[in-house]
């Protein structure tokens, strides 16, 4: 094996194991890692990948050069300098490297979020279809409120083990990103939901490590849950129609009703605040309303 694909190697099992990332996530930084090395060594794979500040400001360059997005590249600089982290604390560097290089800002988007009214159409559309107590519906009409109702990532929804929902203090137990655990509590009318599903699961003989399963008690495909809830939410005017947007519902309604945003940081599991001041923003309608009741000369 060559020095390059050693480090390389190492660094994917790093991530893998001890930064619990996912497998979408290490894939993602090791393909940034081998276009960097790439970059800066070409074909010589016989010396160990250092990266250095002069190099990644080259080949940030020539990424902006390539017409790759502002985000695209933050991410890409991100993923060498986790790389950078990574040499360190294998001793394979004495100190830390300064990666500290300027970068272009992102311009950021405002949350895409689906309207109160709109949702409550397709719980009420989900809902009629469970009337026949096919195993199926239920499980669609549960996964869709376990989204809105508890705001959680795609990739933690289908991770869910079955002793995640408490069922006595109404609490569920999301493992997040780099294995922080956070406690997420539910409403009324998800418990009604889950409850109705977990005793379908049980009449269908269903058994699974996981809440959340096919038929067959295996683990559901992160397709087939991006695909269902985009067909749900095409019934809807929103723009996006994913997993993410009913997270993004989830935590622009409960701004809007006036719960506090740190408070939604923690049930959103960020790790800073920073990423969920995005949420800070008004919808039109309510921009309106102000307006209205503000203005002396709206009417």
């Amino acid at each position: 094996m060559s020095t390059r694909l050693e480090y390389i190697t190492q660094f994917s099992e790093y991530l893998k194991v001890e930064r619990n990332y996912s497998v979408h996530t290490v894939k993602a930084y090791v393909q940034d890692l081998v276009s960097y090395v790439f970059f800066v060594y070409g074909e010589d794979d016989s010396k160990i990948p250092i990266p250095t500040a002069v190099d990644l400001r080259q080949w940030v360059r020539a990424l902006a050069l390539a017409k790759n997005s502002a985000k695209t590249m933050h991410r890409k600089v991100s993923s060498i300098r986790g790389f950078a982290k990574f040499m360190e604390l294998r001793g394979v560097v004495p100190n830390p490297i300064p990666l500290d290089i300027q970068l272009p800002r992102i311009k950021k988007k405002l949350p895409s979020f689906v309207k109160i009214k709109e949702i409550d159409s397709v719980i009420s559309y989900l809902a009629s279809d469970c009337e026949d107590g096919d195993y199926v519906s239920h499980l669609k009409h549960a996964v869709f409120l376990a989204f809105y109702h508890t705001g959680v990532r795609k990739s933690e929804l289908i991770s869910l083990r079955s002793d995640a929902y408490i069922t006595s203090k109404s609490e569920l137990l999301v493992l997040g990103k780099g294995s922080k655990e956070r406690i997420i509590p539910v409403g009324v009318e998800f418990q009604n939901v889950i409850r109705r599903f977990l005793k379908i699961r049980f009449l269908h003989s269903v058994e699974s490590d996981f809440i959340f399963c096919n038929l067959d008690g295996t683990r559901l495909k992160e397709k087939w849950v991006y695909d269902f809830i985009n067909n749900a939410l095409s019934k809807t005017f929103s723009d996006k129609k994913s997993p993410h947007a009913l997270r993004h519902s989830f935590a622009t309604h409960l701004l809007q009703n006036g719960a506090n945003i740190n408070a939604i940081k923690e049930l959103l599991g960020h790790s800073s605040l920073s990423a969920t001041q995005i949420y800070a923003h008004n919808d039109i309608d309510q921009l309106k309303k102000v307006y209205k009741n503000a203005h002396p000369f709206s009417d």
